[in-house]
């Protein structure tokens, strides 16, 4: 009978092993995005240097902040894997920007995925429109 206490504490001891391997060597997707963006390209166009368009990803407070020139913005966001949205867009002043920052906003709040090599950002949303960033100084 003491055979089967040995092999439930040992078991008991695989799982734990097991889960605690699975949380070391699952990274937080979040602060892989952690940090300040420039915005390079808008559907593999590049953006022209007017609008400095940047973005800010904040993994402690879910939160995106960024610019388009001098107009700032927000939103929440959740990501997992390389799997990213902002369930209720983006917030920004009611002001027309022109198609490139109107664009932009469109993109970014319909994000879906991105793909983070090379200090190089590109989130893509549910339409294949991408969004390319590198890391800010």
């Amino acid at each position: 009978m003491n055979i089967f206490k040995y092999i439930k504490k040992a078991i008991v001891f695989a799982l734990i092993l097991f889960s605690l391997s699975l949380a070391l060597q699952s990274p937080s997707y979040a602060v892989i995005l952690e940090g300040k963006w420039k915005l390079t390209s808008l559907n593999n166009s590049p953006v022209p240097e007017q609008f400095k368009i940047t973005a800010a990803f904040d993994p402690d407070e879910s939160l995106i902040t960024g610019n388009v020139g001098p107009i700032p913005y927000f939103g929440s966001y959740k990501s997992t894997d390389n799997k990213i949205e902002l369930s209720n867009g983006v917030i920004k002043p009611l002001v027309y920007l022109g198609p490139e920052p109107e664009e932009y906003f469109s993109t970014l709040s319909s994000a879906q995925s991105y793909d983070l090599s090379n200090q190089k950002l590109t989130i893509t949303n549910y339409s294949g429109k991408k969004l390319s960033f590198v890391k800010a100084e």
